[in-house]
């Protein structure tokens, strides 16, 4: 089920890094509050929330991945990482 996050509107953003980083926490905040979430439904929230195209948001997937803040779990979702979650809160 896909729910949608209260985000601040993206205003002045004054480089790329930032709204970068505004979006992965966008994306990261979705997964945390859904417990789990494939990756088509983090797509379609990244979509309909910054209106990203699928494949830019796999690549933000795989990034993440990489860097060990998301993990793929056996259902075949994506969880925040133990490590990560700290960041979160």
């Amino acid at each position: 089920m896909l729910r949608r996050v209260n985000m601040k509107r993206e205003t002045r953003v004054t480089d790329g890094a930032t709204l970068r980083k505004s979006r992965l926490m966008g994306m990261f905040r979705f997964i945390a509050d859904s417990e789990g979430a494939s990756t088509k439904m983090i797509q379609s929230f990244m979509l309909m929330n910054y209106g990203l195209k699928f494949k830019t948001s796999s690549d933000y997937i795989h990034e993440a991945s990489l860097a060990g803040s998301l993990v793929l779990s056996r259902s075949g979702e994506w969880i925040i990482s133990k490590a990560f979650k700290r960041y979160l809160q």
